[in-house]
């Protein structure tokens, strides 16, 4: 009888522990536009992003971003992009609003597209060439961020951001997030 009351404690110890932590993590997609290298290019830009909350004021996240443009200096140009962020909420997250402030790392990776020459014959073109410059850089994120608990699990907010890389690119821009608490 003793055996069984353990084992039973103990999944129950496990469950609460589960649940417990689970209510410290929720999901977030966003979807806005960016100025990719320092305003060049104007993107649509998707997020999603994982939060892990510590306590009322300090959360890390989690996040992969994908923006296009084909408007700008380039014919085409698109990035793909990972970032670990810590936040501070000066105000305290009171599981309703939430403002916090916050900065990490970034990895980014981006291809350019751009025309190179065209061949015509009558005035007709009849061949174009194009180079497609790819490039990854390290940099730094600079976050602004307001979420506002809507109905139990459902999240709204907005999302201010600015990443200067290493090489020069600077992507900075808005978005706005639809989050889920898990």
């Amino acid at each position: 009888m003793k055996k069984p009351l353990i084992a039973v404690m103990l999944f129950l110890s496990t469950y609460a522990n589960a649940q417990d932590l689970a209510s410290k993590f929720d999901f977030r997609f966003g979807v806005g536009t960016s100025l990719l290298s320092s305003g060049d290019m104007k993107t649509v830009m998707f997020e999603n992003e994982l939060n892990y909350f510590i306590n009322n004021f300090l959360s890390t996240s989690l996040s992969a971003g994908y923006g296009k443009s084909n408007s700008g200096v380039f014919e085409t140009s698109s990035f793909v992009q990972g970032n670990l962020n810590v936040f501070i909420s000066p105000f305290k997250n009171n599981n309703r609003n939430d403002f916090r402030i916050g900065t990490g790392i970034s990895y980014m990776n981006v291809s350019d597209t751009y025309h190179e020459s065209a061949n015509y014959d009558n005035g007709i073109m009849i061949d174009e060439d194009y180079i497609i410059d790819k490039r990854n850089t390290i940099g730094m994120n600079i976050v602004l961020e307001n979420t506002y608990t809507l109905h139990g699990k459902v999240m709204l907010g907005v999302k201010l951001f600015t990443q200067p890389y290493k090489n020069g690119d600077i992507n900075s821009g808005v978005l706005l997030k639809l989050g889920l608490k898990i």
